[in-house]
C-alpha cells in the first residue's frame, strides 16, 4: 500500500519506531528486516505545524505518491551510528551485526545528533527523569580513561552510553555549569539531553598531542572570527576535549530557579544532505588502490557546493564553504571529509553548522596523508599547485579573484592569531607547547603558501582548465 510520503506504509512493516522532536511525535519510521525494507511515515501534525522540518532534503515532508528514493531512509539513519571501533563495541554490546542497523539505532537512538530521538512505536518519551542524573566525577573519569582498553569508554553502570557518529572515543555528557565555574558533569538519560561531548587524548604514540592538536585549530578558527565550536581542554589531569555542542540549546534555570532544560536542534551531515550512506564520506569512495583510485563517487568539494542550492542564504552558505575549505588546507586536515561539515535543517532548507573536528593530520607521519577531498585532481598537499587551486574553483563555482582575496585575508589573520594562540595557557608543560609552537610555524607557512597558489590560479586563462 502506497502512502504520501513513502513506498508503503507500517503495515506492512515488522518493526516500527516512532520519531520525536519537541515533546511531540514526528514521524514512524518502519523496517522489514528480510527485505530490509525501509520506510518513513510523518504525522499530519507535524507536516501541518508551522514550525516543522525534514529529517533531511531526501527525506521531505511531503512527497510523490512515488515515494522517497530507494535506501533513502536507511542512508539517513546508518549515518547516526558510531563508526570504526565505537561501532564494534555497540555491536558486540548488544549482540548484533554491524550491519544490522536498524537494532543499533533501537538500542542508540534516544540521544543522537540532530533533533529526533528514536522511541518505541506507541511509547511515549518520559518527561520526568526517573531518577536524578549520574554524576562523573574527575577521579572517576580519570580512572575510567586509564582502563578504557579493558572497558570501553562507551559503557557506563554496564549500559552502553555512545550514540554519536564518529571513529574517536566520545561521551556525551550534561554539563550543568562551565568547568571554570565548577561545572559537574553527568550521564544523560531521557529527557535529559548531553550538552557537551568528551574526547579524551588517545594517548598512543601514532597521534601524541591530538587534543592540543584539535584545541589549537578549533581556538584559532574562534580567533579569527570563523564559525566553529566552542572547545576548552578539562584535565583529570589527562587533557581531554570538552566541545559544546552546538545542537542543543539550554533553557530554563539560572536566576528564575526552573529545572533547566535542553533543546535538541537539527543538524545533518554533508552525506545526508547528499542522500549517500557513511561509506561515501570519502571522495574516493572504494579506496585508493590502483584498480579503483578513478572511481570519485563520494563526497568531493564539487558534491559538498552542490548543497548551496539547498540552503537558505545561499550567498552566505557559498562563502561558509570556500572559507571551511580554505581553513582545512591552512591546517593540513588531509581528513576533512563529508561527515565533518553539517547543516541545520530548517523548513525553507539548510543554513551551515559550526565547524568541528578540525585537526592538522599531517602533523602525524604515521597516518595515511590521502585527501578526503581532492584539490582539483590533487589528493596530497604536497601536489596543490596553483591550477589545482585553479580547477577547484571552477568545478565549484567560486570566482577565484575572491579566492585570492579570501586566502589573502587569512594569511593575515593567520599571522596575527596563530602565534598568540602557540602561547595560550591552555598548554601546561614543555611538550604541549612545543607541539603548539610547531603548529603555529605549519599554519603560517600554509598560509603563506596559500596566498601564492591562489594569486597564480587567478592569473590561468581560462581554456587552459
Amino acid at each position: 500500500m502506497n502512502s504520501p510520503t513513502g513506498t508503503w506504509t507500517d503495515e506492512s512493516s515488522s518493526h516500527a519506531l516512532d520519531l520525536w522532536a519537541d515533546g511531540r511525535r514526528v514521524a514512524t519510521l518502519g523496517y522489514e528486516p528480510l527485505n530490509d525494507r525501509w520506510s518513513l511515515n510523518y504525522d499530519a501534525d507535524w507536516v501541518a505545524a508551522p514550525n516543522a522540518f525534514p529529517l533531511s532534503p531526501a527525506l521531505a515532508l511531503q512527497r510523490a505518491t512515488e515515494g522517497y528514493a530507494a535506501g533513502a531512509v536507511k542512508r539517513f539513519v546508518e549515518n547516526l551510528l558510531p563508526e570504526g571501533r565505537a561501532l564494534d563495541i555497540a555491536a558486540r554490546t548488544y549482540r548484533v551485526s554491524k550491519s544490522n542497523v536498524y537494532a543499533l539505532i533501537s538500542a542508540l537512538g534516544t540521544e543522537t545528533t540532530g533533533a529526533f530521538r528514536f522511541w518505541p512505536a506507541g511509547e511515549v518519551p518520559p518527561v520526568v527523569a526517573a531518577k536524578p542524573a549520574r554524576e562523573v566525577s574527575r577521579e572517576e573519569l580519570d580512572r575510567r580513561i586509564a582502563e578504557r582498553d579493558e572497558l570501553p569508554l562507551a559503557i557506563w553502570d554496564g549500559k552502553l552510553r555512545m550514540s554519536i557518529a564518529g571513529v574517536q572515543d566520545k561521551l556525551m555528557v550534561y554539563l550543568d555549569r562551565p568547568l571554570d565555574d565548577g561545572g559537574r558533569l553527568f550521564l544523560v538519560e531521557p529527557p535529559l539531553a548531553s550538552t557537551h561531548i568528551l574526547k579524551p587524548d588517545p594517548g598512543r604514540q601514532l597521534t601524541p598531542h591530538l587534543v592540543v592538536n584539535e584545541h589549537f585549530c578549533m581556538s584559532l578558527a574562534r580567533r579569527m572570527q570563523l564559525p566553529v565550536a566552542e572547545v576548552s581542554i578539562y584535565r583529570t589531569p589527562r587533557p581531554v576535549l570538552v566541545v559544546r555542542r552546538f545542537d542543543r540549546i539550554v533553557q530554563g534555570g539560572g536566576p528564575s530557579g526552573a529545572e533547566p532544560t535542553v533543546r535538541r536542534l537539527h543538524i545533518i551531515d554533508a552525506c545526508q544532505a547528499s542522500d549517500l550512506p557513511e561509506s561515501y564520506k570519502y571522495e574516493r569512495n572504494l579506496g585508493g588502490g590502483e584498480h579503483v583510485r578513478h572511481i570519485r563517487e563520494g563526497v568531493s568539494f564539487g558534491m559538498l557546493f552542490d548543497r548551496v542550492e539547498q540552503t537558505v542564504n545561499k550567498a552566505v552558505a557559498r562563502m561558509t564553504l570556500v572559507r571551511w575549505a580554505l581553513f582545512q588546507f591552512l591546517i593540513g586536515n588531509s581528513d576533512a571529509h563529508g561527515k565533518n561539515f553539517s547543516f541545520f535543517v530548517r523548513r525553507e532548507g539548510l543554513d551551515p553548522a559550526p565547524w568541528y573536528d578540525l585537526v592538522s593530520v599531517v602533523q602525524y607521519p604515521g597516518i595515511d596523508h590521502e585527501l578526503a577531498m581532492a584539490w582539483g585532481d590533487a589528493f596530497s598537499l604536497n601536489e596543490v599547485g596553483a591550477f589545482q587551486v585553479a580547477e577547484f574553483a571552477q568545478r565549484c563555482g567560486i570566482d577565484r579573484k575572491l579566492l585570492q582575496r579570501e586566502a589573502s585575508r587569512l594569511e593575515k589573520l593567520i599571522v596575527r592569531h596563530a602565534p598568540a594562540q602557540a602561547q595560550a595557557d591552555d598548554y601546561v608543560d614543555d611538550g604541549e607547547r612545543a607541539f603548539a609552537g610547531k603548529l603555529r610555524d605549519f599554519v603560517m607557512g600554509q598560509a603563506t603558501r596559500l596566498a601564492r597558489l591562489t594569486s597564480e590560479a587567478a592569473k590561468i586563462k581560462p581554456e587552459f582548465l
